[in-house]
Protein backbone atom coordinates (compact mmCIF):
# COMPACT_ATOMS: atom_id res chain seq x y z
CA UNK A 1 0.00 0.00 0.00
CA UNK A 2 1.59 3.39 -0.74
CA UNK A 3 1.82 5.53 1.77
CA UNK A 4 -1.63 6.89 2.61
CA UNK A 5 -2.39 7.50 6.20
CA UNK A 6 -5.76 4.43 7.40
CA UNK A 7 -8.01 6.89 8.26
CA UNK A 8 -7.83 8.88 5.00
CA UNK A 9 -8.18 5.69 3.12
CA UNK A 10 -11.01 4.61 5.81
CA UNK A 11 -12.76 7.86 5.27
CA UNK A 12 -12.44 7.08 1.40
CA UNK A 13 -13.79 4.01 1.73
CA UNK A 14 -16.96 5.48 3.46
CA UNK A 15 -17.43 7.90 1.05
CA UNK A 16 -17.29 5.42 -2.20
CA UNK A 17 -20.04 3.31 0.13
CA UNK A 18 -22.46 6.38 0.38
CA UNK A 19 -21.95 6.87 -3.64
CA UNK A 20 -22.69 3.21 -3.98
CA UNK A 21 -19.29 2.26 -4.46
CA UNK A 22 -19.42 -0.69 -2.02
CA UNK A 23 -17.14 -3.04 -3.79
CA UNK A 24 -14.47 0.03 -4.36
CA UNK A 25 -14.98 0.98 0.07
CA UNK A 26 -14.80 -2.96 1.01
CA UNK A 27 -11.25 -3.14 -1.21
CA UNK A 28 -9.83 0.16 0.27
CA UNK A 29 -11.13 -1.11 3.54
CA UNK A 30 -9.10 -4.49 3.24
CA UNK A 31 -6.04 -2.65 2.29
CA UNK A 32 -6.11 -1.23 5.39
CA UNK A 33 -6.99 -3.64 7.98
CA UNK A 34 -4.09 -5.19 6.21
CA UNK A 35 -1.72 -3.08 6.71
CA UNK A 36 -3.30 -2.37 9.92
CA UNK A 37 -5.03 -5.19 11.45
CA UNK A 38 -5.63 -2.36 14.91
CA UNK A 39 -7.59 -0.29 12.94
CA UNK A 40 -10.87 -0.21 14.81
CA UNK A 41 -12.55 2.13 12.06
CA UNK A 42 -11.73 0.08 9.37
CA UNK A 43 -12.81 -3.24 10.97
CA UNK A 44 -16.36 -0.95 12.10
CA UNK A 45 -16.71 0.15 8.21
CA UNK A 46 -16.09 -3.19 6.99
CA UNK A 47 -18.77 -4.94 9.27
CA UNK A 48 -21.25 -2.61 7.16
CA UNK A 49 -19.99 -2.58 3.90
CA UNK A 50 -20.52 -6.32 4.22
CA UNK A 51 -23.54 -6.35 5.72
CA UNK A 52 -25.00 -4.08 2.72
CA UNK A 53 -23.60 -5.90 0.70
CA UNK A 54 -25.54 -9.56 1.97
CA UNK A 55 -22.09 -11.40 3.17
CA UNK A 56 -23.18 -11.78 6.90
CA UNK A 57 -20.78 -14.27 7.33
CA UNK A 58 -18.08 -11.59 6.57
CA UNK A 59 -19.73 -8.80 8.29
CA UNK A 60 -19.69 -10.92 11.46
CA UNK A 61 -16.41 -11.50 11.44
CA UNK A 62 -15.10 -8.05 10.77
CA UNK A 63 -17.07 -7.27 13.61
CA UNK A 64 -16.14 -9.44 15.74
CA UNK A 65 -12.45 -8.62 15.05
CA UNK A 66 -13.67 -4.75 15.99
CA UNK A 67 -14.76 -6.04 19.34
CA UNK A 68 -11.66 -8.23 19.87
CA UNK A 69 -9.89 -4.18 19.92
CA UNK A 70 -12.54 -2.83 21.97
CA UNK A 71 -15.19 -4.95 23.46
CA UNK A 72 -17.36 -2.47 24.69
CA UNK A 73 -17.69 -0.36 21.80
CA UNK A 74 -20.95 0.57 21.43
CA UNK A 75 -21.10 1.56 17.41
CA UNK A 76 -19.77 -2.39 16.68
CA UNK A 77 -21.99 -3.90 19.53
CA UNK A 78 -25.16 -2.24 17.65
CA UNK A 79 -23.62 -3.51 14.17
CA UNK A 80 -23.45 -7.08 15.47
CA UNK A 81 -26.86 -6.94 16.67
CA UNK A 82 -28.26 -6.00 12.74
CA UNK A 83 -25.74 -8.32 11.61
CA UNK A 84 -27.23 -11.31 13.93
CA UNK A 85 -31.13 -10.29 12.93
CA UNK A 86 -29.99 -10.17 9.10
CA UNK A 87 -28.34 -13.88 10.02
CA UNK A 88 -31.89 -14.79 11.73
CA UNK A 89 -29.80 -15.37 14.90
CA UNK A 90 -33.18 -14.08 17.08
CA UNK A 91 -31.11 -14.39 20.84
CA UNK A 92 -27.71 -13.34 19.71
CA UNK A 93 -29.17 -10.03 18.04
CA UNK A 94 -31.01 -9.69 21.71
CA UNK A 95 -28.25 -10.06 23.49
CA UNK A 96 -26.32 -7.94 21.79
CA UNK A 97 -28.74 -5.25 21.79
CA UNK A 98 -28.93 -5.45 25.72
CA UNK A 99 -25.35 -5.36 25.75
CA UNK A 100 -25.30 -1.94 23.45
CA UNK A 101 -28.19 -0.45 25.78
CA UNK A 102 -26.44 -0.77 29.13
CA UNK A 103 -23.55 0.72 26.83
CA UNK A 104 -25.34 3.61 26.06
CA UNK A 105 -26.43 3.79 29.09
CA UNK A 106 -22.97 4.00 30.55
CA UNK A 107 -22.36 6.53 28.14
CA UNK A 108 -24.98 8.92 28.82
CA UNK A 109 -23.80 8.62 32.57
CA UNK A 110 -20.17 9.82 32.01
CA UNK A 111 -21.42 13.35 30.40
Amino acid sequence: MENVNPIDLVEEAILDFSLGEEEIAEDKLMKVVKSDSECLDAWRALAEVRLARQNLSGAHAACEQALSIAPEDLTTKVSLSRILVAKGDKEGAEKATAEARILGWKEELKD
